[in-house]
């Protein structure tokens, strides 16, 4: 009999799950393996291994876990919670599968220059590609978004099309992974620059009791910083969210667990001649407006505020980017409801746009449409990715 593990893991999706056993000449449940269900608000995965392999019967819409059991434990409570500090690697054929020896191939989640992406895996925030592929006509374009488990796309195959419902949102374009037969549905926004090429993308999943795998991604096609450095320059535009939203506990209701969209005006004033070392960024997200997963419009959102970056530069010339600063929400009263980072990226040769992405997450703000004010009931978290492009 081999070791007896136990793994406490929140990752798991809200659905059952079945573990199956290769052997040679086929795929086959193991016997007495018992069905892991996921229990809100958290999993525990409790069996038994004697060496082998687990693996996904092929086509199965039942898998959900694969794990190569090397006999080191501590690899086995990694691959299966997704937890360890460092960057995952991604499987050279399924970004659901966790390389056992990172050194073996390059790290897919080292950003480059005309690229930026919110890393986070301790909180599952792991997109690192957004690729857009425009169609004939907007209902045949297609996005290739990488590194999100289970969404059964990844760098290598698959696609994300335009949601079946037509949802429309006054900036930018909704996208799900509905027709790539994936276990776990992905709901996806994008937007392009029509001027300088840049683009932003944001994802979010409602499968798992926490608030799931997800990201926000920009790119653009080239970087230089405005000409004139004697004044300051304002930058306009759009901005565009995904957002998931959990009430665990006492009074917790359905409306109160789920996936949305947001939308809003971005404002982003820069200096770049003081502070004498890196300039000045400051901006917002106003106007915004929530929506559900199927386009409805729920009501209006409270703003979000970028603070300055007043601890180091604000503006890196070694590469024409916007250094991480704060991000909140705020409550009517002025205290502090929801806070996060933004960054962004000059975009075009002349710095004429700022393609910016953000992530926000905490109790709601007792504006929000989802807040609950019912004295004694859970309160109402929610985590936002996010991203704008605006012009100067």
């Amino acid at each position: 009999m081999g070791p007896h593990i136990k793994i406490m893991c929140h990752l798991i999706p809200k659905r059952l799950i079945w573990l199956r056993k290769a052997r040679p000449g086929g795929r086959r449940p193991i016997r007495n393996m018992a069905k892991l269900a996921a229990v809100w608000p958290r999993s525990a995965v409790d069996f038994t291994v004697s060496g082998g392999e687990f693996a996904p019967k092929r086509g199965s819409r039942d898998f959900i876990m694969y794990a190569r059991i090397f006999g080191t434990l501590s690899i086995i409570a990694l691959a299966a919670c997704g937890g360890g500090g460092s960057n995952p690697v991604t499987g050279a054929s399924d970004d659901g599968v966790v390389n056992a020896d990172p050194g073996t191939i390059p790290d897919p989640n080292n950003q480059s220059t005309n690229t930026s992406f919110i890393f986070d895996q301790a909180r599952q925030l792991t997109a690192n590609q957004f690729t857009y592929q425009p169609g004939a006509t907007p209902a045949d374009d297609t996005i290739v978004v990488n590194n999100l488990p289970f969404d059964n796309v990844s760098a290598e195959d698959g696609t994300y099309t335009p949601r079946a419902l037509d949802v429309l949102l006054p900036n930018g374009q909704v996208f799900d992974n509905a027709g790539a037969g994936a276990d776990l549905s992905y709901l996806a926004v994008v937007q392009v620059s029509g001027t300088t090429g840049a683009l932003i993308g944001v994802v979010g999943t409602d499968g798992y009791a926490s608030f799931g795998y997800g990201g926000a991604f920009a790119s653009r096609d080239s970087g230089g910083l405005p000409p004139d450095t004697s004044i300051a320059y304002r930058y306009t535009g759009t901005y565009n969210g995904v957002r998931v939203i959990r009430q665990v506990g006492e009074g917790a209701i359905a409306d109160n667990n789920t996936i949305q969209l947001t939308t809003g005006n971005a404002t982003i004033l820069v200096d770049l001649r003081d502070l004498d070392v890196g300039g000045a960024v400051v901006g917002s997200i106003t106007g915004r407006r929530l929506y559900d997963a199927d386009g409805n419009d729920l009501g209006a959102l409270s703003g979000i505020g970028l603070a300055e970056n007043i601890t180091a530069p604000s503006i890196l010339t070694a590469d024409n980017s916007i250094a991480e600063s704060g991000a909140q929400t705020n409550n009517g009263d002025g205290t502090v409801a929801q806070t996060g980072t933004y960054s962004g990226l000059f975009s075009g040769p002349n710095g004429e746009e700022i393609v910016g992405l953000l992530v926000i997450e905490g109790d709601l703000p007792d504006s929000d449409p989802n807040f609950d004010p019912v004295d004694g009931n859970a309160a109402v978290t929610g985590r936002e990715v996010g991203g704008f492009i605006a012009s100067r």
